[in-house]
């Protein structure tokens, strides 16, 4: 009789401003992932990524739980949770150890990971994630792993995500009234990251810019790292809205306009065109506003360039735009809009394509899509770390999980 493989249940929940969602998945030892339980309905009391309304925000994750959970068959008590980067502080910060000549090992390598958070721990910010992207031994560069290396002076550098513990706790409680625990925080960015670039676009260097409902982040990927992140606060709801106060109308049908008729690139065509829009979406109102597609046209181009000219402007004050690469992936729902890909291009001047996440057993088509990339790349990390017995990958840094409980780790060998 064939031995039977034991697999993990796991949970991840997006917060996102204009949906939720939760993904129920089985992993095996291997790292296949089987999505069993899918959720998701329209935010409420979220606004760009931050609990507004926390009995309301409460209601928006219930609900997405509990339809993942009955999809599943089973009741989750932990749940992981995506913070988008306008909550996050991004730093590149380095720490130095001396080895006085002797075989560098993991706890050598996770010393430096402890003066990191140490350092974040003074600024009362809690460290979300950290990535070594580079180690120097006794001057020399460029050492991607230096366990069982020699050497006397060790520096890595690293990029650090960090958060204010009282966003954290905010939605720590939001979820503990769901009867839920917090097991980790994954930023969105980085897990959009690894459902979306091949492993060549994050070696080699590649611009992630993931447009959401209420927030656009810009993130920069080097040496298989995430090396920067940022965000605008401004997203595909604030293209609605503009299309709302623009053709008054209420935001349901500039919402279905913007599906059926929305585009970032003008055509002759579209001086020609007329599309009526209800005043009101109200059935028995049945009064229009005729427009020319054009007008629609100008007001979605006149946003999108506002949101990439402003994610141009944090990538080059950043300075990591040498690690950036030529090509710019992007990723979201608002980039379904014809146009957005060349209107990326002209403004970055770079090659822009599509990330669309990788495939995953268990999603339909409907959940499957770039509007589903970073449920579907906290599941891929889940899957990357699952068989560390810590948080830390080996010869590298700590990737995921709740300060708390690194430190605790890090206390309990080092203390």
């Amino acid at each position: 009789m064939a031995k039977k493989i034991k697999t993990s249940t796991v949970a991840v929940l997006d917060i996102g401003s204009s949906k939720v969602v939760c993904f129920i998945a089985k992993i095996d030892p291997f790292g296949r992932i089987n999505v069993v339980g899918i959720g998701h309905n329209v935010s409420q009391g979220i606004k760009a990524g931050r609990i507004a309304d926390i009995k309301n925000a409460e209601i928006s994750i219930a609900q997405a739980v509990e339809a993942a959970e009955q999809m599943a068959g089973e009741t989750i008590k932990n749940i992981n949770i995506s913070i988008s980067s306008n909550n996050l502080l991004s730093q590149r910060v380095a720490a130095d150890l001396m080895v006085t000549g002797n075989e560098i090992s993991d706890k050598d390598l996770n010393r430096l990971v402890f003066q990191v958070l140490d350092r974040f721990n003074e600024k009362d910010l809690d460290v979300v994630h950290s990535f070594a992207y580079d180690y120097i031994l006794d001057g020399n560069r460029g050492i991607d792993n230096p366990l069982g290396m020699y050497g006397n002076n060790m520096t890595a550098e690293f990029h650090v995500l960090a958060a204010s513990p009282t966003y954290l706790l905010n939605i720590s409680n939001c979820i503990a009234q769901c009867q839920l625990d917090v097991e980790s925080f994954i930023s969105s960015s980085y897990a959009s990251g690894l459902a979306c670039l091949t492993q060549d676009e994050m070696d080699l260097g590649v611009t992630l810019i993931e447009m959401g409902g209420g927030i656009t982040s810009v993130s920069v990927f080097n040496k298989g790292h995430m090396l920067f992140s940022d965000a605008i606060p401004i997203g595909g709801v604030h293209v609605t809205n503009d299309i709302a106060r623009g053709f008054c109308t209420d935001f349901m049908n500039a919402e279905r306009i913007k599906a059926l008729y929305g585009t970032a690139i003008m055509t002759s065509a579209d001086y020609d065109e007329n599309i009526e829009v209800p005043l009101s979406s109200n059935q028995h109102e049945t009064e229009m506003n005729v427009l020319k597609r054009s007008e629609l046209v100008e007001i979605i181009r006149a946003r999108l360039e506002e949101i990439l000219e402003i994610a141009y402007k944090k990538l080059e004050a950043s300075g990591v735009h040498k690690y950036a690469g030529n090509k710019v992936v992007i990723t979201g729902g608002p980039t379904k809009l014809s146009g957005v890909k060349e209107m990326v291009g002209h403004v970055f001047s770079k090659t822009v394509r599509v990330g669309y996440p990788v495939e995953i057993a268990g999603l339909a088509e409907s959940t499957s899509g770039i509007a589903f990339a970073t449920p579907i790349g906290m599941l891929l990390h889940l899957a990357k770390t699952q068989e560390r017995s810590y948080g830390f990958y080996k010869g590298a840094a700590n990737d995921a999980g709740v300060v708390s409980s690194i430190l605790s780790w890090l206390k309990s060998n080092f203390g």
